[in-house]
């Protein structure tokens, strides 16, 4: 009984440990400026995450990157950010995110997961 006992509080500690699922690898990302938002020192994207696992994600752990495209697809500016919260499985969440840069410039945004 004392050993299914050990076992049982070891497998919890490492569930714990792991954390569950890896968001880069639950995340599909999307990002797209909002052009109802103007200001001449940057430009504010909305990101948008979908959870496509079966767990629910710590928002604080799904960490992206915006870049900012101008011509030639030359990236001019990036910003990092997180959603917060959580996550529920199969659910989606966005993020609002502003970008220093040079709004004449803009040709497009694109988003990136980074490591958590």
């Amino acid at each position: 009984m004392k050993v299914a006992a050990a076992a049982a509080c070891a497998g919890i500690l490492l569930a714990a440990f792991l954390g569950g699922a890896e968001p880069k690898e639950c995340l599909d990302l999307s990002a797209r400026q909002d052009h109802d938002v103007t200001s001449p020192s940057g430009i504010r994207v909305t990101v948008f995450g979908r959870n496509h696992c079966s767990e629910d994600l710590d928002g604080d752990r799904c960490r992206f990157r915006v870049k900012v495209l101008g011509s030639g697809n030359a990236v001019i500016a990036t910003q990092s950010g997180t959603f917060g919260g959580t996550i529920a499985s199969h659910g989606s969440a966005e993020s609002l995110v502003f970008v220093v840069c040079d709004p004449e410039r803009v040709r497009s945004v694109a988003v990136e997961a980074e490591s958590s």
